[in-house]
């Protein structure tokens, strides 16, 4: 019987999705695994491929239409057959033979999510490959987490059509709507996820510098805005009363800080956007609970997170504190057509490319 679905969202994977089937091949429980291949464009067949791992349970399926990796990911895992479900990219692997047997054994009563830990490659040249761990209980990544298929259709959650920071929403509604229940996440210290260098089909990431992946700074910011505000939303619907809520939008928009700080520090070309991403945010999603959140939590959850970006920011002197930019925020004149103006000062080049990825429709209008 079978235990687990993997679904692998692919875009012209040709080059690299055979060492991730491999790895899942050579997993020590891959007789109880089915393999759900999810194809992002209509034009790709991955079938002389798949034929290479007869061992292995494969379904190839294609979407409607490119949606980008969350349509890819959802329509996988609407055809899942299985009580629990995990998302591999088609460019990464499982990190040891027994990555998928130690998910399922950490499944305890009241679990939902077992979340592992995934390594981040980053091979810099004429040196040895470096590995980031992420292992914080938080991060919006679905790479190395296990869901209980059963969980998440109950519940109504799924991928939205945003093309980065998806994830982030659909674990975040996740973290919301069970936190004061019994249901839990149970996180492990073993990793369990390579998470490789992004594939030159990637939308999220614009290269690498010294071996390191560059975030594509446009589309994940607007794309973590909206998926914060989703996200919110969605959790008011199923428990208004939840005080975590609110405590995860103070959060939200104090990152907005810090996002505005990095665009200072690295890419000033985006820096009016994500001040008005800020005000968006702002006016959206806190202006709503401001009343019940005193300056001291502010303040608290402010040098909480103040000392976990520490490492993030390093090299990058803050122009503006934080009390100065939230009151910059908050008194600063909103409006929807803003966004429009700070739009057509950026590059012909990143237009296009908004344009072409979905970030935006060709009047600059993001939402």
């Amino acid at each position: 019987m079978k235990e687990i679905t993997v679904v692998i969202p692919a875009y012209k994977a040709h080059k690299t999705i055979k060492k991730t089937l491999a790895s899942i091949a050579v997993q020590t429980i891959s007789d109880r695994v089915e393999v759900i291949i999810s194809c992002d464009d209509v034009e790709d067949d991955y079938t002389s491929i798949i034929i290479q791992f007869p061992e292995l349970e494969i379904t190839q399926i294609k979407c409607e239409k490119n949606g980008g990796p969350g349509i890819a990911r959802q329509r996988g895992l609407d055809e899942a057959t299985t009580h629990w479900v995990t998302f591999i990219d088609a460019d990464d692997v499982f990190s040891t033979p027994f990555a998928l047997e130690t998910l399922r054994n950490n499944i305890a009563q009241n679990c939902i999510e077992v979340q592992g830990v995934f390594a981040q490659a980053c091979p810099i040249p004429n040196q040895p490959t470096r590995f980031v761990l992420h292992n914080e209980p938080t991060h919006p990544w679905v790479f190395g987490r296990l869901y209980s298929v059963d969980f998440l259709r109950q519940n109504k959650i799924a991928f939205s059509e945003l093309r980065a920071m998806e994830d982030g929403e659909f674990n975040w509604k996740i973290r919301l709507i069970i936190e004061g229940t019994p249901l839990k996440i149970n996180c492990i210290n073993d990793v369990v996820y390579y998470w490789m260098p992004g594939s030159e089909h990637s939308i999220t990431r614009t290269g690498e510098k010294d071996g390191i992946p560059q975030y594509n700074f446009d589309l994940c910011q607007i794309g973590a805005t909206i998926a914060g505000k989703q996200a919110t939303e969605f959790a008011k619907k199923i428990n208004p009363f939840n005080g975590s809520i609110n405590k995860f939008i103070v959060e939200q928009m104090i990152g907005h800080y810090f996002t505005y700080i990095e665009c200072l520090g690295r890419r000033p070309e985006f820096a009016e956007q994500n001040l008005w991403l800020g005000k968006y945010f702002y006016n959206e999603c806190y202006k709503s609970i401001e009343s019940s959140i005193s300056d001291d939590i502010i303040k608290q959850m402010y040098t909480q997170m103040n000392a976990a970006k520490a490492s993030t920011l390093v090299g990058i002197i803050p122009q503006i504190s934080f009390f100065d930019w939230f009151n910059k925020i908050k008194t600063e004149d909103y409006s929807i057509e803003e966004i429009k103006d700070i739009r057509s000062k950026l590059s012909e080049e990143i237009i296009e490319n908004d344009i072409k990825t979905g970030v935006i429709d060709k009047d600059c209008s993001i939402f």
